[in-house]
């Protein structure tokens, strides 16, 4: 699955390091590196249409229409239609830690872990870990295969560590990710983004639809804690019970990773410290927590990503064009108003979602994203620009695909987009959607885990494409792959090239 439809990966350059067909990233960096190689038009590669260490510095739309984007101290470049693919993942989020300037060890963002020397550096005994996501517990994980000390500290205040579900498949499935991206796991979930219909009123509106859905879940967050044994390898030693989520994996508010590694649990069992206590301050060699004092060489910290559009989009643009800005500067009083009716709405399609169990809310200090199909502002005034990437989603080779196709059809004109005001409506439901669904992820309402067969449905629907789909009972149950995905563009341009005949012929 981790791939594009136009270029299958290579088995045989991965098969000794699979894990139920999982492997490591960095051949997902090789075969990137291929891609952009082997993809030639016009007799320029991809990789030569790239321009590389030109970060942007400002863009801005022009009184006489279109758009420019200053780049690499002062260039400039000027487009009639212009997308934003810069994504959720390329600015690291960094917390201001008290002391940090007086911290004699090294801290750095898991960005920059990959490229460092801290396994080889055997100068580096103690090493703390900061963060309760995935990318912390690979981290916390390789430092202890490498034979360091290791502390994994989760802040006490936050949403608390992730879930974890196994990697094997059952069934067919040859692994979970293939169980998850199936249309039959996709109706287990109240999504806006599945079509009505009789299976979302049976499953999600009927109090026998419900208590099936909840047992299936429930049998999921028990089979994902279960290799885990959080209580049978807990000691006063090691703090595994710190790892234990706090709420359920149906509810997505700590995250979900898949454990890719047998010997995961064993590891961070008999060779990791875990906290769960608030960083108080640095000191010298010392970390000072709420309970504890440890000692760390290095401090990584897997605190994630802010939106890369923050540095070269001011806010007023930015609120304009519906991307999230600081929430006392969301001056569209009728958002309240739309956002109100989308929520009741959405509890009446969705009863499931109007009992949360208890769970860390975050104070939110911004709006939410504002954008028709996570894509395109509500706006008129900027319908020549797109914003493809600001979903999160679990499978961003599928979202990137089918976000590439429907912006080609919109940008050819080839899609009819609604009213401002239908648009408005829809993109006040999904917000009012994730809110409730993914609780505190899901307050910038973008965050689209358990919904991207859905969502990537939807798009291909809107193309007007149906290659996708598999025949018959298949369709429901298979896997949604790489390769369903092959064809759909060849597909798109012969209904392109139908409709522009008509037109000629009119």
């Amino acid at each position: 699955m981790a791939c594009f439809s136009d270029l299958p990966i290579q088995p045989s350059l991965i098969e000794d390091e699979t894990y139920y067909d999982f492997f490591p990233a960095k051949y997902v960096t090789q075969y990137l590196e291929k891609f952009v190689d082997s993809k030639i038009y016009a007799e320029k590669s991809l990789r030569q249409r790239i321009m590389l260490n030109s970060p942007v510095e400002k863009m801005w739309k022009t009184k006489e229409g279109g758009w420019h984007v200053m780049y690499s101290q002062k260039q400039r470049l000027s487009t009639s239609k212009l997308v934003v693919a810069a994504g959720l993942t390329s600015q690291p989020n960094m917390p201001i830690l008290p002391g940090h300037d007086s911290f004699a060890g090294t801290i750095l963002h898991h960005r920059d872990f990959g490229s460092s020397t801290i396994l080889a550096n055997p100068q580096v005994q103690n090493v703390a870990v900061l963060g309760g996501a995935k990318s912390a517990a690979d981290i916390a994980y390789a430092c202890a295969k490498a034979g360091k000390a290791v502390s994994w500290l989760i802040r006490a205040s936050g949403s608390g560590p992730a879930a974890f579900a196994s990697a094997k498949g059952i069934g067919p499935y040859k692994n979970s990710n293939e169980l998850l991206y199936t249309r039959l796991t996709a109706s287990l979930n109240p999504s806006v983004w599945m079509p009505k219909g009789w299976m979302e009123s049976l499953l999600h509106g009927t109090a026998v639809g419900r208590r099936l859905v909840d047992w299936i879940w429930a049998k999921i967050d028990a089979d994902a804690r279960r290799p885990a044994d959080y209580n049978g390898r807990h000691s006063e030693e090691n703090g595994f019970l710190n790892l234990k989520p706090d709420t359920p994996i149906f509810w997505q508010n700590d995250s979900t990773g898949v454990n890719q590694r047998p010997d995961f649990w064993d590891v961070i069992a008999q060779k990791v410290k875990v906290y769960r206590q608030d960083v108080v301050k640095l000191n010298g060699s010392s970390i000072i927590l709420t309970k504890d004092k440890i000692l760390a060489d290095v401090l990584i910290c897997a605190t994630g990503w802010l939106p890369s559009y923050h540095s070269f989009v001011d806010k007023s643009l930015a609120h304009d064009l519906g991307l999230p800005t600081s929430a006392d500067i969301e001056a569209k009083p009728e958002w309240e108003a739309l956002d109100a009716t989308a929520d009741e709405e959405i509890l009446t399609r969705f009863p499931r979602l109007k009992n949360p169990p208890p769970h860390h809310s975050s104070s939110q200090t911004s709006s939410p994203f504002r954008l028709y199909k996570y894509m395109l502002s509500t706006s008129p005034a900027y319908h020549d620009i797109l914003f493809l990437g600001h979903i999160a989603v679990g499978n961003n080779f599928r979202a990137a695909e089918v976000q590439a196709l429907w912006a080609t059809a919109y940008f050819d004109g080839h899609l009819h987009v609604p009213s401002q005001a239908e648009m408005e409506n829809e993109v006040a439901m999904g917000v009012a959607w994730c809110r409730r669904r993914y609780l505190t992820k899901g307050e910038l309402g973008h965050w689209l885990y358990y919904d991207l067969v859905p969502y990537t449905d939807a798009l291909l629907k809107d193309v007007g494409v149906k290659g996708h789909r598999k025949t018959e009972a298949g369709d429901f149950w298979k896997p949604c792959v790489a390769q369903d995905l092959k064809g759909v563009v060849e597909e798109y341009l012969d209904i392109r090239r139908i409709k522009m005949n008509r037109r000629a012929n009119m």
